[in-house]
């Protein structure tokens, strides 16, 4: 926190790359009056560049089992 201390936060299943959450009276002291603000932060996801082919593989199972389809890369005007 911007206090130094320690906040455990869980993060819900599911949760997509750019959300927002608002950790209430967490933030910044206000200095015109005695309140603290809120703790606002956006998840960010790691995605891996190199992926062995038994790596691609489980993620073509994990997208069946979930009933997604996995991306189809798309060839635009110059490629």
């Amino acid at each position: 926190m911007v206090d130094g201390t320690i906040e455990t936060y869980q993060i819900p299943d599911g949760t997509q790359p750019g959300a927002k959450f608002i950790i209430r009276n967490k933030g910044f002291k206000n200095l015109n009056i005695n309140s603290q603000g809120d703790f606002v932060f956006t998840v960010q996801v790691q995605v891996p560049k190199k992926l062995t082919s038994e790596q691609k593989e489980l993620l073509m199972q994990l997208a069946k089992t979930m009933n997604e389809q996995p991306p189809i890369k798309k060839k635009g005007i110059f490629g």
